[in-house]
């Protein structure tokens, strides 16, 4: 039976709704320079940190392709939509991180974004506090689905990987989790899982609330 004394967090698509807008910058600011970007790219890329993105998008594209000018160009856009967009948080989340607190339990934040928009995000929503350690993709070696980024987190924490639970919103996060040996939870948010994928998980929820509930049960 687990002994639960930590619970790591992912951030894009699991406790804040970025993802379709990621999609949507990602899709336009290749077009800018002429690159097309499937559904099954970025997919491929949900999850994973800028080292790992870049090596995915020059396999793909080949040597010349211009990774800092596209990336400059889609940071623009995301600070002139953010700027009028507030951040939408995903359900359930006050709920649980309140929750987790009365019981004492250990919180961390591990997301392939980068440390200073991950801490600027949480800020934004106001959750910041909640938390005992974040950790960004730029904090590591490799990124997700290498269990790096987990491991560092509870190594953090000063738990047992044992003791922690992993929540997750994409195959490359799940799959780093489980390549920590680390329980799991998914929360599905774009990403679609096949049934080859499904094997890598533990417990499944439909929102973060319902997560309230799996905690009761361990």
């Amino acid at each position: 039976m687990l002994e639960l004394n930590a619970v790591i967090f992912d951030m894009d698509g699991l406790m804040i709704d970025t993802e379709p807008v990621g999609k949507m910058l990602v899709k336009t600011s290749h077009e800018r320079f002429g690159y097309e970007i499937t559904e099954d790219m970025f997919y491929h890329l949900i999850g994973t940190n800028e080292k790992t993105s870049k090596a995915y998008y020059h396999s793909v594209f080949g040597e010349d392709y211009p990774y800092q000018k596209i990336k400059d160009y889609r940071d623009q856009l995301r600070k002139e939509y953010f700027n009028s967009h507030p951040l939408e948080v995903k359900k359930g989340l006050y709920d649980l991180l309140e929750d987790l607190k009365k019981k004492n339990i250990k919180m961390a934040v591990a997301s392939s974004t980068r440390y200073e928009r991950v801490l600027s995000n949480l800020k934004s929503i106001k959750v910041d506090h909640y938390f005992d350690a974040i950790i960004g993709g730029d904090q590591i070696q490799h990124g997700k689905p290498a269990p790096d980024i987990f491991l560092k987190a509870v190594e953090l924490l000063g738990v047992s990987k044992e003791d922690a639970l992993v929540l997750e919103d994409s195959k490359n996060g799940i799959r780093a989790a489980y390549n920590a040996n680390m329980r799991r939870v998914w929360i599905p948010d774009q990403v679609p899982f096949n049934e080859e994928d499904m094997k890598y998980v533990d417990l499944q929820c439909k929102n973060l609330k319902e997560v309230i509930d799996i905690l009761e049960a361990m």
